[in-house]
């Protein structure tokens, strides 16, 4: 395990001190693999992969296609590649840069023109600088505005533009990550389009995807929302012993793909799937980067939070053999004060992590990827607060930590077999999970033990995947990809009840043989699951304009568990509850329809199935009482038309989606007559909406992002055997009926380039849980300033979230019978700050 002091002194070390050099060659042959279809693409990729500037006009290229190129080339020789069998023309600048014309005119009179430009540093800064006609005849009206940013994503498993996906998706690049100052996924999740980012303790936060889930917190199986890493699962069958925290610092991009994402990605992803895209090693050229903050928390009683975190990256042989390591180390001290432990400012937490990185390609046609990464959160105490006790207050016997650790290595070859790509992916990832609680007010032995009772909750999970599957060469009028996947998990669960210092009041009461100690009750259960399933898509063009996809997968799951109980639970001795298991399998189809009149619009409709594990119940039988063995898969199917639209010469783009989902057989917790909780399948839902994300350049320095998103989530059958009653008509958890994101960003055409970031978020309220639906958390606004300076290969930064220092609700534990207020989970209060980034590639 790393030792905290070590990386945390460590990244401060390189964070402040490194400085390495490297040359860069922009004329060096390097491998580019670029698919045939329409040129601008091609030369969007072409950028990201040689870093190479390339000046065009966007009317110029409308509409033109290009063959590909595959191989080891100069980014010149690779434009030559990209330009046979057009009209086009390739003309090189006086600075160098790369013109592309249909007049072979001389190179001097671009000099003074306004021109398209694409250029893609080792850093991913895109640039896209746009003019009406730069390379034709000078009739058409110049524009002074550049075009908004194109992105490429992988939700299909296939890398295709956002903008031609027949499916609701956004994706927040690394680039856009940093100009916001985002260090942890709640500085961003919940800015999307239909996601509710609910902030709870370190590694327990969830997302809520277009109001799909029964509780705003974490689900008693297994979630439903998906969380990957370049692809790799990270939930678990069950109970999530930890969601991860990806730090931002070196991230490519965050996909969240919403509405259930069952055929490609399989179990959880019943309302949506979050996909974190790492950056890897690139044989290219040598890079690296730091990054420091200081923040100022409100309520933390003036101590300063800060991270570290550093990047660098090595070819060790050029084009076929780099590694990439990233550091990073988070400290953000406590705002609430618990008034029982008298310790102010009580929940400090701490988040360390380093990542690594090796890619090699021996061959043209073969790469190989090894990622790995392990990140520890550390807690000091509960981060909740009783509103009894205070706005930031909370009152325990004894503080509550927690620590979530996670440790992921994955494996992936990508391999040119002639007709088809293969892509095969294994990974493992080990989570640990130790969580402690302040149970006094519950526990039967409270009246005549002398500190109160703790609860410690342990969780271990081990969970191994592999993935093959075979996709299609781009270019063609059919595109598919088939594969298959298999994963395996292993977890252990501790759950110990323990009375600090009360040995001898426990022992005077109960048999010292069923103590051990200060512990007076020991449950333990083993757990284990499968998931196997065959998947595929297929994608035929037809009539020019037109896309049919048909995709499906076939799976069967497993889940099994055992329990052993010790203590005075058991007072005849152990107790051993036979194996219990779950079991699973069905087929969830899709199909969408996509009409692309343009290379800037994409008009669809889908229809799409999820699914996720079910899982046995823990509790004992009780007599008289028919306790369901297990539960089983929610059937979901989700209904939707949407587009994809660029428009005003990609100065303004708009996607818009309006949804209906039907969902059936609720996985839902329920609660029997001796107060004991167990699931089962109830009940019917709807979750119905509209989702809108525009962004808009109307003048050069200012861009203007606003995403909308209403919500009508409720069940739409009474579950009777629920007590009380779960009614007709109840607002889902976490669905709130609107969501509202809007960020103004101007930059100062002057010294330094300073820029301006305005950022607002509205969150109507919604039901806690199912069984309280009268109690409501979020109906929040919450406003954020940042200003950045552009210091040549520094980046200096200013910010204050949470401007008026609103104290929001974001999920909570319900209302408390034992007069101590419910317990609130919160959004970090208002917060200043200073950042510093440097980039030697910059």
């Amino acid at each position: 395990m790393l030792k905290t002091w070590t990386v945390r002194s460590t990244l401060l070390a390189a964070a402040c001190s490194m400085a390495l050099c490297a040359p860069v060659m922009a004329d060096t042959p390097r491998k580019v693999d670029i698919p045939a279809g329409e040129l601008t693409s091609a030369l969007q990729r072409l950028a990201e992969q040689s870093g190479a500037e390339f000046m065009y006009s966007a009317d110029r290229l409308k509409g033109v296609h290009t063959n590909g190129v595959q191989g080891e080339y100069t980014p010149e020789q690779a434009v030559m590649k990209l330009l046979e069998g057009t009209s086009l023309k390739l003309l090189v600048g006086e600075s160098g840069a790369l013109l592309i014309s249909d007049k072979a005119a001389p190179a001097t009179a671009y000099g003074p023109q306004k021109v398209s430009a694409i250029s893609m540093s080792s850093g991913s800064r895109l640039r896209l600088s746009q003019a009406a006609d730069p390379v034709g005849d000078g009739r058409g009206e110049a524009s002074n505005t550049t075009r908004l940013e194109e992105i490429v994503v992988t939700a299909t498993k296939r890398k295709e533009r956002l903008r031609d996906l027949a499916g609701a998706a956004s994706a927040t690049t690394g680039v856009q990550l940093s100009a916001i100052g985002a260090q942890s996924n709640a500085d961003y999740l919940g800015r999307l389009p239909g996601v509710v980012f609910n902030e709870g303790t370190s590694g327990q936060s969830t997302v809520t995807i277009r109001g799909i889930g029964t509780t705003a917190g974490v689900d008693q199986g297994q979630g439903p929302t998906g969380y990957f890493i370049n692809e790799v699962p990270l939930a678990e069958p069950s109970y999530a012993s930890g969601i991860p925290d990806i730090d931002t610092f070196d991230l490519d991009r965050v996909e969240v793909l919403r509405g259930p994402q069952g055929t490609l990605f399989g179990s959880s992803s019943l309302g949506g799937a979050v996909n974190y895209i790492v950056k890897t090693a690139d044989p290219a050229q040598f890079d690296a980067a730091t990054e420091t903050t200081v923040r100022s928390i409100d309520h933390s009683g003036g101590d300063l939070s800060y991270t570290a975190k550093a990047m660098f990256n090595l070819p060790l042989i050029t084009d076929k053999l780099a590694v990439r390591v990233v550091g990073s180390t988070r400290y953000d001290a406590g705002y609430i004060s618990n008034v029982g432990t008298g310790v102010e400012d009580a929940n400090d937490t701490e988040v360390n992590g380093v990542r690594a990185s090796i890619v090699f390609s021996p061959t043209e046609t073969t790469r190989l990827s090894l990622l790995s990464l392990y990140q520890e959160n550390q807690l000091d105490d509960f981060q909740a607060v009783q509103s009894t006790y205070g706005r930031y207050h909370r009152s325990t016997h004894f503080p509550a930590p927690s620590e979530y650790n996670i440790e992921l290595h994955s494996l992936r070859l990508d391999q040119d077999v002639s007709f088809a790509n293969l892509t095969v992916l294994a990974s493992t990832h080990d989570k640990d999970h130790v969580l402690d609680s302040d149970v006094t007010a519950s526990s039967a032995v409270r009246t005549f033990v002398p500190n109160g009772v703790l609860s410690r909750e342990d969780f271990t999970t081990t969970m191994q995947t592999i993935e093959a599957r075979l996709s299609s060469k781009d270019g063609g009028l059919l595109k598919w990809v088939f594969g298959a996947m298999y994963s395996d998990t292993e977890s252990k669960v501790a759950t110990l009840s323990i009375a600090p210092g009360g040995a001898a009041a426990l022992a005077a009461r109960y048999n010292p043989a069923l103590l051990q100690g200060d512990m007076f009750n020991r449950g333990y259960s083993f757990r284990n699951g499968y998931e196997k399933a065959l998947f595929g898509e297929a994608s035929l063009t037809f009539a020019q304009d037109w896309t049919l996809t048909l995709g499906g997968r076939l799976f069967d799951t497993r889940y099994a568990l055992r329990l052993e109980r010790y203590g005075i639970q058991a007072p005849t001795g152990p107790l051993f509850i036979p194996e219990r298991e779950a079991m699973d399998d069905g087929f969830v189809p899709k199909i969408s329809l996509a009409y692309r009149p343009t290379s800037d619009h994409t008009i669809y409709a889908l229809a799409s199935k999820g699914f996720r594990f079910g899982n046995p119940n823990t509790v004992a039988d009780l007599p008289g009482f028919d306790t369901p063995s297990s539960w089983e898969s929610d059937e979901l199917w989700n209904y939707e038309l949407g587009s994809h639209s660029v428009l005003m010469d990609g100065m303004f783009q708009l996607d818009a989606s309006v949804f209906y989902i039907d969902w059936k057989d609720i996985q839902v917790r329920l609660v029997r007559p001796d107060n004991l909780t167990y699931g089962t399948n109830a009940g019917t839902a709807r979750s119905r909406g509209v989702e809108l994300a525009a962004a808009i350049r109307p003048i050069d320095p200012m861009t203007l992002t606003t995403n909308v998103t209403y919500l009508d989530s409720e069940l739409t059958q009474t579950v009777t055997i629920a007590s009380p009653p779960l009614l007709d008509g109840t607002q889902l958890p976490g669905a709130s009926e609107w969501q509202i994101s809007n960020t103004l960003t101007y930059n100062f055409d002057t010294v330094l380039s300073p820029s301006v970031i305005l950022s607002h978020r509205y969150l109507s309220d919604a039901p806690e849980t199912l069984q309280q639906p009268y109690v409501r958390v979020a109906g929040y606004n919450q406003f954020d300033v940042r200003t950045n300076f552009d210091l040549g290969r520094l980046d200096l930064g200013l910010f204050v979230t949470n401007l008026t220092d609103r104290r929001a609700v974001s999920f909570g534990y319900g209302i408390s019978a034992t007069g101590s207020g419910r317990n609130e989970f919160i959004t970090r209060p208002r917060t200043f700050g200073i950042t510093l980034n440097w980039n030697f590639n910059q």
